[in-house]
């Protein structure tokens, strides 16, 4: 083919690709907006986003908030898991989508911004996340980005008038509520922020208590509007955003043991516990860990077991590593396999037994859904940062 034809070939193409928006411009752009916006709020979530590459003049209509609102008016947002990974050496964390076809974590776009490396806060909201604080440089730091879940874009926001690490966040109503993190600087005049997601502004907000924690290693909203909190005392803490009180019951866990990645499902509270365990407790009971039970040889398979009175005790090869909720209420947890330089993941759903004195869990699925360069086996590790499921 001469170069006379191969232009006239590229000219044709090109014409045909304008001719395809123009066609699809007379279509649903002719509607007006209220109609077009009711027919795209029952498209999935990845033919919007084609779409939006697609055609430049359907873009305004697919990012606009109006459509979103629709698209949870209707009950048409589809969740998605989102996964921070840290894959050492690499200095920054990386985020990736799990692929719900293929049980695979895709990598999404990189934060253009320096992320922090560590001991950052995160937020769901309806349509993203929020990464907040964090060490940089071997520093806290103030710095707030929120990462769009539809875009896969970056935005800074405005920072914090405190830099935190290891401070723990929630939303409750349309205010994100950060606690502690600022180290023994802390006082009750700078202890807790307020982000208000109506008008993007931060307020430090005075709240009096008795004792001020200087580090969360837990908290949960329960009830949608009480946080419960345990600082690494294991002394249990809860605030009322209404009252703007934070107040102490002075007890003391009476279960020592690591606890990690409190979440909600139903009433009940879990977390995960050592050697592959998950724990669960009724809030209304005095926060009473219990095991859930059935898990035992799926988690003699990658944790190892323990044998009674401390006799022939099995090595833990290794243990979960994070663990959250997916929309259906089950669990969901990661795991490394150093011997095959894979993390895993398993969906465990949950059944109330014996009139609610007991739960137990049923492995749905399992399997390897991020594998690491088999040629830095001696150099690379992961460490799942965060998960959560976000709709948009």
């Amino acid at each position: 083919m001469d170069e006379s034809m191969k232009r006239r070939r590229v000219c044709s193409e090109r014409r045909n690709e304008k001719s395809k928006e123009v066609s699809l411009s007379s279509g649903l752009l002719s509607l007006p907006d209220e109609v077009a916006l009711n027919c795209l709020a029952h498209v999935s979530r990845l033919d919007l986003a084609a779409l939006a590459v697609a055609s430049k003049c359907h873009r305004s209509l697919v990012v606009s908030p109006q459509l979103w609102d629709l698209r949870r008016f209707k009950g048409s947002t589809e969740p998605s898991l989102y996964v921070c990974l840290h894959i050492l050496p690499e200095p920054n964390p990386r985020w990736f989508i799990l692929n719900p076809m293929q049980r695979r974590l895709k990598p999404i776009r990189s934060n253009r911004y320096e992320e922090a490396q560590s001991l950052s806060s995160f937020v769901v909201i309806d349509w993203g996340i929020f990464i907040i604080g964090g060490i940089r440089n071997g520093e806290p730091t103030s710095d707030v980005f929120f990462l769009d879940c539809f875009e896969h874009s970056w935005n800074r926001l405005q920072s914090m008038y405190v830099p935190r690490a290891s401070a723990t966040a929630c939303l409750i109503g349309k205010k994100i509520y950060v606690f502690g993190g600022c180290g023994d600087e802390a006082d009750s005049f700078n202890w807790v922020e307020v982000f208000d997601l109506e008008t993007q502004t931060w307020e430090v907000l005075f709240v009096f208590t008795p004792k001020m924690p200087l580090n969360i290693e837990h908290s949960v909203v329960i009830d949608k509007e009480l946080v419960y909190a345990v600082d690494d005392e294991g002394q249990d803490f809860s605030f009322s955003p209404s009252k703007r009180l934070f107040w102490t019951s002075g007890m003391i866990d009476s279960k020592p043991g690591h606890r990690s990645d409190w979440c909600v499902i139903g009433k009940l509270l879990f977390c995960r516990g050592t050697r592959g365990r998950i724990l669960w407790c009724d809030p209304e009971d005095g926060f009473d860990w219990e095991e859930v039970k059935g898990l035992e040889d799926f988690q003699d398979s990658f944790c190892g077991s323990v044998q009674p009175w401390g006799l022939g005790k099995t090595k833990v090869q290794y243990d979960i590593n994070k663990l959250c909720t997916d929309p259906a209420g089950n669990i969901v947890i990661f795991w490394n396999n150093p011997d095959s330089l894979e993390l895993w993941s398993a969906v465990i759903s949950l059944e109330s037994c014996n009139g609610g004195l007991e739960i137990k869990g049923k492995i749905e699925w399992s399997g390897a859904v991020f594998k690491l360069d088999p040629l830095s086996k001696s150099s690379y590790s992961v460490n799942v940062l965060y998960s959560a499921y976000v709709n948009a």
